[in-house]
């Protein structure tokens, strides 16, 4: 393995100014290999000539002796770069490319995910274009295999320059769109916009749980705080720098909001229907939950040896707090991921993967379970603390003589499992299925507990009414499915989770059972709705394209637009996703 130190930006440089901080500060990054763009196995920085469109010679790669780094072609360190030479080429392609391999390390440890990350496309390497043309935007595109970030001159002080590949909290943000597109590929072509707003809440708290990792930064804002993360502060607005160039106040959204379902509530109440406004509802209730986090564990670790002889205990913890805290945080956040059903998903359904996920990381220990609850209901997501139920380690008997290796390696064993055991996974008599690539996954916990799991995962679609008109099918084509979290070495079900509509009649006439199926049901006729609530918008906007309509004239894709696909009858979507980078704020 080869080792290198990079330059990474600690936030932007409006916030590195106000701070009165360096604006970097070291990555030791460590791959197999590193190559001059940069470049390495699973990441390739191409830059451009602003005015001639032609490849840019990327920063080149010096190995060192026993740590190597990357310098311009003057052969100057680009990691000692100084404030005044930020906006050099060479510069802005490590920072970026420091940022993206940050990002990618925070998911792939073991105390999170715990396995290495695939792209969602048919290719080994993510693209990354620091400098993509005159436009405020980034964004993160599967079909070009990258993440583009483009510069634009400043509404406030047009003579300024703002890049996007500056702000790291912007390329911490496509880059989450491009690892969750990795985990969960079917939010790309959903038409359920919680599942859009999923993808994009999810991205903005990479840029958050980036930020905690900044030693900087973290110190900085404890410290004007007073050991508190409450209130608006460079951990909860997203893009700064980027947001105040296009005039907005506090950056282009807010973690800290109270935002929420509720149709009563005139203030803080958001639409059901577009994606970037209602991400905030999810980010601003996880971020709430993180703040109780916190609270609880400054509670806790001021009680300890170390912190009980300070003059103000509690505030002295408050670093170590955020740190476990984030911690915690960024597992449930992230392994809900793996837990989710496939296909088309709501809050309801993130947050009842979330609940599980706690479960198993901390049986014993319910309070972030109940902060989930409380947020969710008082946010109105679900209409009450039930909802969220989910169905937690158990022994059935369909494991009693399987094989968990072979059920996780071979795919015709997995396909004759489901198939056997439609009852258990919810899948509807008569109905094909697809079996998902079975995961193996070795998860660290606290005090260095590890776990074996074998997420197993199976989708099938359902059909349901498509009121859009006469260009369009009658019908549409929704994907759904349920997910089994296996304990690898007892073969306990250690969480089930389904999106499929209930069956119109149950065996068991429990009326907590009843009262279950009537709750989901109301959820499903919900999340039709604003399926034909989102998509009337997308007609309206003239972005939904159907047929050849929907392509160029090369034949490909257009990179703008929803195409709606017809076979026999029903329409698919597919490329629902542009949406969280041409609609609402537009940074992606």
């Amino acid at each position: 393995m080869k080792k290198i130190r990079i330059p990474l930006m600690i936030q932007d440089p409006r916030v590195a100014k106000l701070g009165h901080m360096k604006p970097t500060e070291g990555f030791d990054a460590e791959r197999e290999f590193f190559l001059d763009g940069p470049v390495t196995r699973n990441v390739a920085v191409l830059d451009f000539e602003t005015t001639t469109g032609e490849l840019k010679p990327g920063a080149l790669y010096n190995k060192g002796k026993r740590l190597g780094w990357y310098e311009n072609s003057a052969g100057e360190n680009i990691y000692k770069t100084q404030f005044d030479k930020l906006h050099t080429p060479e510069f802005m392609q490590v920072s970026v490319f420091a940022t993206v391999l940050r990002t990618m390390d925070l998911f792939e440890k073991r105390d999170t995910l715990g396995r290495p990350l695939i792209w969602a496309f048919d290719a080994p390497q993510l693209l990354i274009i620091p400098r993509a043309g005159q436009q405020e935007n980034a964004y993160y595109h599967r079909d070009t295999h990258s993440l583009q970030f483009f510069y634009f001159p400043s509404h406030t002080t047009p003579e300024e320059t703002i890049y996007s590949c500056l702000s790291r909290d912007i390329v911490a943000h496509e880059t989450g769109h491009a690892i969750v597109d990795s985990i969960a590929p079917d939010l790309l072509d959903v038409c359920t916009p919680q599942s859009l707003a999923i993808h994009e809440a999810l991205a903005d708290l990479t840029a958050l749980l980036m930020a905690f990792t900044s030693h900087n930064l973290r110190m900085y804002l404890l410290r004007k705080g007073d050991g508190s993360i409450k209130g608006q502060n460079s951990f909860t607005t997203i893009a700064e720098e980027f947001g105040a160039a296009r005039g907005h106040r506090d950056g282009l959204r807010s973690l800290y909001n109270k935002k929420t379902l509720d149709p009563e509530d005139g203030e803080n109440y958001v639409g059901r229907t577009e994606p970037h406004a209602l991400s905030e509802v999810l980010s601003g209730a996880l971020y709430d939950v993180m703040v109780r986090i916190h609270e609880d564990l400054k509670n806790e670790y001021a009680q300890m040896p170390e912190y009980t002889d300070k003059s103000v205990p509690r505030y002295s913890a408050s670093g170590e707090a955020l740190h476990r805290g984030a911690e915690r945080f960024k597992r449930m956040v992230f392994r809900a991921l793996d837990y989710l059903p496939p296909g088309e998903v709501s809050f309801a359904d993130y947050g009842r993967a979330i609940i599980a996920v706690d479960w198993v990381a901390y049986p014993d220990n319910p309070k972030m379970r109940r902060w989930i609850r409380t947020e969710f209901v008082r946010r109105k997501i679900v209409p009450g603390r039930s909802s969220l139920d989910v169905r937690i380690n158990f022994k059935h008997k369909a494991f009693d003589d399987i094989d968990i290796n072979t059920l996780h390696t071979s795919d015709w064993a997995a396909y004759e499992f489901a198939n056997a055991n439609r009852e258990l996974l919810g899948i509807p008599p008569n109905i094909p299925f697809q079996v998902r690539p079975r995961l193996s996954v070795k998860k660290k916990y606290d005090y260095d507990r590890e776990e074996r799991e074998c997420i197993f995962k199976v989708a099938w679609d359902q059909k349901e009414p498509n009121r859009l008109g006469e260009l369009f099918p009658t019908e549409r084509q929704v994907t759904v499915g349920t997910t089994l979290a296996i304990d690898w070495d007892t073969g306990r079900v250690l969480a089930r989770l389904t999106n499929a509509r209930p069956p119109k009649r149950i065996q068991d006439r429990r009326t907590s059972r009843l009262e279950a199926r009537k709750r989901r049901l109301a959820e499903h006729q919900q999340q039709r709705n604003d399926r034909d609530g989102f998509l009337r918008t997308l007609v309206e906007k003239d972005v939904l394209k159907v047929g050849r309509h929907a392509l160029g004239p090369d034949g490909l894709p257009l990179q703008f637009v929803v195409r709606a696909e017809e076979s026999e009858g029903m329409m698919h979507l597919r490329g629902t996703a542009n949406m969280l980078h041409i609609v609402g704020v537009g940074n992606g």
